[in-house]
């Protein structure tokens, strides 16, 4: 598999660890536990929302446009490099604030989104260099 192709399949690894996160975070809804943060008003903060929408979606699909549109350029490489460093440092962030947690699926998706954000980072940046 060209590095590319790993790229972009990683990338959409990350989205889909994202999404794995916060189904993993909703679940114990459905067996009657109370979800509800007891500090609130109700009222929710959209800068938090608007950020996790970016974090999640919009800084991959992002990168995946950089490697999909003229990947021979070198500045789009750069820009995905910066964009997977992003994540990667993100993904280990997150983990060490959400961990240690009472929901045990954290525990299997959290440190593998460390490791994807890892190696995703690892080969833009090999992929800048070989350009």
């Amino acid at each position: 598999m060209k590095r590319r192709q790993k790229i972009v399949t990683l990338w959409l690894t990350i989205i889909c660890g994202f999404a794995c996160h916060t189904l993993t975070d909703i679940l114990p809804m459905f067996w009657g536990k109370d979800m509800a943060v007891m500090a609130t008003d109700g009222n929710i903060d959209q800068g938090m929302i608007a950020f996790m929408m970016i974090i999640s979606y919009f800084i991959p699909v992002c990168g995946i446009f950089c490697l999909l549109t003229n990947c021979y350029a070198k500045i789009l490489r750069i820009v995905n490099a910066v964009l997977a460093i992003i994540i990667g440092l993100f993904n280990v962030a997150h983990a060490f604030m959400e961990l240690p947690s009472d929901n045990a699926g954290q525990y299997a998706i959290l440190p593998m989104m460390v490791v994807i954000g890892c190696v995703l980072s690892w080969h833009s940046i090999k992929y800048v260099k070989e350009g």
